[in-house]
């Protein structure tokens, strides 16, 4: 009995050994990626979860490529995509930490933070180098903004932006009011992420 349980123990060891992972330590390591900041790991993850058949064309997922039917990748990818658009946590938001180069352009609408506001909307052209987000808080707060890129300029609502962040810093601060929308657009800088790591 117990030669049979170390037996299956090592054939299961050896299923997982190399890049034959399944789609759950996949979306692991993306999800470790995208809190890292690291760009290149969630891209790579999030490619080899959808190109390599843990999800079908009908958007079925399987925890092995083309197997029978399991939700794991079904609830990591909507997480991985929010964690890399968004960082969140009481007084901060950050936008785009993990967003992968091949990603150029895209929005995402109606993100929770857990920082007791709503991104309501989030759009990014990395060609132009702008981002537009529009909040709602859920209560009135002070919150910190970051983009790692940099942020060139900024425009807000009235009476949003607390200072006008020097040119090139990675964040500024901004008065939310409770339960109304704010609009923010984004010019950023051409600073690559890993520089603003000690953030």
């Amino acid at each position: 009995m117990i030669a049979n349980r170390r037996h299956t123990f090592d054939t299961m060891s050896t299923s997982v050994s190399g890049e034959a992972q399944p789609a759950s330590t996949r979306c692991h390591r993306a999800l470790v990626g995208a809190r890292l900041k690291d760009n290149i790991t969630v891209d790579v993850q999030l490619r080899q979860l959808i190109e390599q058949g843990n999800v079908s064309t009908a958007l079925r997922c399987s925890r092995e490529p083309y197997g029978a039917p399991v939700s794991d990748a079904q609830g990591g990818i909507p997480a991985i995509i929010m964690e890399m658009l968004a960082y969140s946590r009481p007084g901060v938001i950050e936008l785009l930490p993990a967003l992968p180069a091949s990603l150029v352009k895209g929005s995402i609408n109606g993100m929770l933070t857990r920082s007791f506001a709503k991104l309501d909307k989030l759009a990014w052209d990395m060609a132009t180098l702008t981002v537009d987000v529009t909040i709602t808080s859920l209560r009135k707060q002070d919150v910190t903004l970051i983009a790692r890129h940099g942020i060139e300029t900024v425009s807000a609502s009235a009476g949003v932006l607390a200072a006008k962040p020097q040119s090139g810093a990675a964040n500024c601060d901004l008065h939310l009011p409770e339960g109304k929308s704010v609009d923010i657009h984004l010019k950023l800088s051409r600073n690559r992420p890993p520089d603003w790591a000690a953030l």
